[in-house]
């Protein structure tokens, strides 16, 4: 088959097969691999794997070179799941290993927006006689590395809201008290979310108020660093705090005003940003965290940061972990307090996805952007 030939329905089908083995190959470095992407890789020849690799950790091998290093049988399908690297990095370039390897075709998910790969992987394959494909499961691929497309793209961290609610949507009762709208299976589940994420964001009125140690403590996660991140306008959290505690592993950032009376740095990463009527300008924020190489951000509140961040927009996906109870209150804290004017103007989440367990269900989903 020729470079630029569609593959027959026997061959689309081989592709797609080992192409959803190479992707479910990649999620194993779910939460690892940060700011790098998730990947994965399968040699395949007559129909059998002959070898296969992941990308298992943020300056680990990569998975062309876990895949390829034992191989010696010329003349295999490489399946990956995202376009080959051709420049030194933390690793040799893959692009020669893969020619080295003598590999006959190389069939990829989708390319690689970062612009240091961007095309010059294929470009240098095809060069040398390697037949390429590409966007062999890309709808899969693309969810997959949602966190590190976002980062590449927007220069931003990809932005999720996090949060438990009642089944009316409360956050606490009417007398602010959040502890407990769910159960401790819902908040176990909501604990080991952390663990997909570079980065864990809260609000100076949420962590002086449950003394959150905001780590990572559901087994799974064990070596993983997790930033957290405390937005404290005036710069008045105590440093005898949980959150201060164990910044080896879990490094505090902290966000301040430029304005604050109180301009003594507390931790080493602590910034002072622009602030406005409604607090600190958040768009300052995600791109300091993104100079650090945070790709993801989780954020779990409180209330009013929550609803900072739907009102300016500045969120991708939404986790909400539902209780099965009924709250009410006038008073009690929901997640978009300051709302919209008109239906017409009511945010949308898309391709919403349920889970069930025992004492209620979580809700992930993606909001709906407008056309450019």
């Amino acid at each position: 088959m020729s470079m630029k030939q569609r593959p027959n329905s026997s061959q689309e089908a081989e592709d797609r097969k080992f192409m959803k083995i190479a992707l479910r190959l990649s999620q194993k470095g779910l939460g690892y691999t940060e700011p790098n992407p998730m990947v994965g890789a399968v040699a395949v020849k007559n129909s059998r794997i002959l070898s296969s690799g992941f990308h298992a950790a943020f300056g680990a091998r990569h998975a062309e070179a876990m895949a390829l290093e034992r191989l010696a049988e010329p003349g295999a399908t490489l399946y990956l799941t995202l376009e080959p690297c051709g420049h030194f990095g933390k690793t040799p370039p893959c692009v020669d290993l893969i020619i080295a390897k003598k590999i006959k075709r190389v069939v990829m998910a989708m390319d690689d927006p970062n612009p240091l790969v961007a095309g010059c992987g294929i470009q240098k394959l095809r060069a040398h006689g390697v037949q390429t494909r590409r966007g062999v499961c890309r709808a899969w691929a693309e969810r997959v590395n949602r966190h590190y497309l976002k980062f590449m793209r927007a220069r931003v961290p990809y932005v999720t809201l996090h949060a438990g609610i009642s089944l009316d949507g409360k956050l606490s009762d009417d007398c602010g008290q959040a502890r407990w709208v769910t159960s401790e299976e819902g908040r176990r589940y909501s604990h080991s979310l952390r663990g997909e994420f570079s980065a864990i964001l809260a609000g100076r009125g949420n962590i002086a108020t449950d003394n959150p140690f905001l780590n990572l403590r559901e087994p799974g996660w064990e070596g993983k660093k997790l930033y957290r991140v405390a937005l404290d306008s005036h710069n008045t959290l105590s440093p005898s705090l949980n959150v201060f505690r164990e910044q080896e592993r879990f490094p505090l950032v902290i966000f301040s005003s430029e304005h604050a009376a109180n301009r003594k740095k507390k931790v080493p990463l602590h910034f002072f940003v622009r602030h406005d009527a409604h607090g600190l300008v958040l768009a300052d924020v995600l791109e300091r965290l993104s100079g650090l190489g945070i790709a993801s951000l989780l954020v779990e509140g409180g209330g009013r940061v929550l609803d900072s961040f739907v009102r300016e927009r500045l969120f991708d996906e939404m986790a909400l972990f539902v209780s099965n109870k009924i709250v009410g209150g006038r008073n009690s804290a929901q997640i978009f307090a300051s709302g919209v004017a008109c239906l017409a103007d009511a945010l949308e989440l898309v391709d919403c996805r349920l889970s069930e367990f025992a004492s209620g269900y979580i809700l992930r989903g993606f909001r709906k952007c407008s056309p450019e």
